[in-house]
C-alpha cells in the first residue's frame, strides 16, 4: 500500500487540475465569445454635434444639440451651456478564479478621447469671466481608470 501523504498530494494535484481545466475552459469561451464580433459591437458614442449656421444674420451662430450643463460660479449668473459627451456601453466581465479566490476582471469604460475646447464668458458681479470647457469629439472604449 501507498503511503497515505501520497494519496492526499494526488487527490490535491487532481484538484488543482480541475481548478486549471475550469480556468481554461472559462477564458476559452470567453475568447471565443469575444471573437465572435461581441467586442465590435460596443455602443460608446459621441452624444451631440456642433453645427454651424448662419441663423439669418451675417454672424456665424454655432447650435450644440449635446447634454446641457448648468454652470453655477459664485457672484456669476447661472448659465446652461451645450457640450458634447462619450455615452453607451463596452465589452466587459468578470469570473472567479479558484485557485486565488479573487476575481479576473476585464472592464472597459466609454471614455472620451479627444476633445475640443469650448470658450463661454460668465456675466459676474466683478467683471465677465472668460471660461474653457472640453467636448467630446471622439469617444472609445478604454481601460476603466479612476481619473
Amino acid at each position: 500500500p501507498k503511503p497515505p501523504q501520497m494519496m492526499g498530494s494526488k487527490a490535491r494535484a487532481r484538484r488543482r487540475f480541475i481548478s486549471l481545466f475550469s480556468i481554461f475552459v472559462v477564458i476559452s469561451c470567453l475568447l471565443q465569445y469575444c471573437s465572435a464580433g461581441v467586442t465590435k459591437n460596443n455602443s460608446c458614442k459621441k452624444v451631440g454635434e456642433l453645427t454651424e449656421t448662419t441663423n439669418g444674420t451675417c454672424q456665424t451662430v454655432y447650435y450644440n444639440s449635446g447634454s446641457e450643463e448648468l454652470i453655477d460660479e459664485e457672484g456669476c449668473d447661472l448659465m446652461i451651456i451645450r457640450i458634447n459627451r462619450c455615452s453607451g456601453h463596452c465589452f466587459s466581465f468578470t469570473f472567479p478564479n479558484p485557485l486565488t479566490k479573487k476575481y479576473s476582471v476585464h472592464a472597459k469604460c466609454c471614455r472620451m478621447v479627444e476633445w475640443e475646447m469650448l470658450e463661454t464668458e460668465l456675466k459676474c458681479s466683478e467683471g465677465n469671466r472668460k471660461l474653457r470647457i472640453p467636448s467630446a469629439t471622439q469617444c472609445e472604449c478604454f481601460d476603466c481608470l479612476v481619473q
